[in-house]
């Protein structure tokens, strides 16, 4: 299929990339990360539900985006098996997602962000995370 992109595209004189910038200023940039957050030790499994319980009395801003909804998977949703999950749908379209680790001692955060450009996109992750890790230096 990319092949057939190629080459359709190379026919009216443009290349992939000049397409996918197109479709960026057109739709706007997506990007997820993932944040990883270690807690080795005896202590490491207390901290980490400290900080998912923390996250469940009511955040109503991450990163300077309002949440506009909270799904606890721990309550079981869609018929889905429960798991201690927090989703967070926020204001512009983007989430973030926290749950600990089920192998190892950490605790993963998963931020989508949709923003105008890349450099945008950059700039709110900044934000998430240091949202992020201040919530938990403060749960801990």
């Amino acid at each position: 299929m990319i092949c057939e992109m190629y080459a359709y595209y190379k026919s009216k004189g443009i290349n992939l990339l000049q397409k996918l910038n197109e479709l960026h200023r057109t739709y706007g940039y997506c990007l997820n990360t993932l944040h990883s957050y270690e807690f080795d030790g005896p202590t490491g499994m207390q901290k980490m539900q400290q900080i998912m319980d923390d996250y469940r009395t009511g955040v109503t801003e991450i990163g300077g985006k309002k949440v506009v909804k909270c799904l606890d998977y721990l309550t079981g949703i869609d018929d889905l098996p429960k798991s201690d999950v927090l989703k967070f749908l926020l204001e512009d379209g983007g989430s973030v997602v926290v749950r600990p680790s089920g192998t190892e001692p950490k605790l993963k955060v998963y931020v989508s962000i949709s923003a105008r450009d890349k450099n945008e996109a950059a700039i709110i992750d900044v934000s998430m995370k240091e949202d992020i890790e201040a919530k938990i230096e403060k749960s801990i």
